[in-house]
């Protein structure tokens, strides 16, 4: 983790005060958080690219709560924020992402990554919670946006376009996520 990442994740978990959360952050080196890529060839696709894209998520839900002046508390935003893809670390002992080797035995540069096929597939976003869980309390509003703050790009997703209750916390950690990996990140 560089410098500007740590303090960055630093000033964002001193927001954080709720039992179990210096476990959680001893935890983090356990499952690979700071070296897991966020995806496996799209935004951030290597090597410390969760921590970064985390990182950009969370800076974004704090300018975007600013400005809309949501009732969101600053607690909220960092937990969400900085662990709403920690279900793509390591779990069951196993990364989530491995490196993508051709045939030719040459790491692919256009996928560098693949997902681990010795991995169920359970969706990060209920690994997240899982694993979160573990460690800290999350409040029904923080599970909800976790879990749905993919949208409707997932399969649980649709339940939103049918009647699902759409939170602030949701909807800014949803945003921010597609700003930060369609914007910020390429």
């Amino acid at each position: 983790m560089n410098n500007k990442d740590n303090e960055m994740f630093k000033k964002f978990t001193k927001y954080i005060e709720r039992d179990g959360i210096n476990e959680l952050i001893a935890y983090l080196d356990v499952i690979g958080y700071y070296k897991t890529p966020a995806s496996s060839s799209n935004h951030m696709s290597e090597e410390g690219g969760l921590l970064q894209h985390s990182i950009n998520v969370t800076s974004t839900m704090f300018d975007l709560n600013s400005v809309l002046k949501a009732n969101i508390t600053n607690e909220s935003m960092a937990i969400v924020g900085l662990f709403h893809d920690i279900g793509k670390c390591s779990y069951y002992n196993k990364p989530l992402y491995i490196e993508n080797i051709l045939k030719s035995g040459k790491r692919s540069e256009s996928k560098p990554y693949e997902r681990n096929k010795e991995l169920l597939g359970i969706p990060h976003e209920v690994i997240a919670i899982q694993q979160l869980t573990k460690f800290i309390k999350l409040t029904e509003d923080e599970v909800f946006a976790i879990y749905y703050h993919n949208g409707l790009y997932t399969p649980s997703g649709y339940d939103l376009k049918n009647g699902g209750k759409e939170t602030e916390l949701y909807l800014i950690l949803h945003f921010s996520d597609l700003y930060s990996s369609r914007i910020i990140e390429r």
